[in-house]
């Protein structure tokens, strides 16, 4: 997913470009992709989608370390 946003783009504004594309299901959606780009041991997407999750459900962005 994040390859359809701008190199740029900033957690907060991921977090908020998901909640209007997958409304209530967001943190879903943001869960899967920080997944995928763990599994596939990439490093900076993981930390970026787990950040962006982490905007979503409250959840503190220090826990991105598993």
């Amino acid at each position: 997913m994040k390859s359809i946003f701008a190199n740029s783009f900033d957690a907060e504004s991921a977090a908020t470009a998901a909640i209007e594309v997958f409304g209530n299901e967001a943190a879903t959606a943001v869960a899967y992709c920080a997944l995928d780009a763990w599994t596939e041991r990439r490093d900076d997407d993981y930390k970026f989608w787990f950040n962006v999750f982490s905007r979503l459900t409250g959840l503190p962005a220090t826990s991105s370390t598993h």
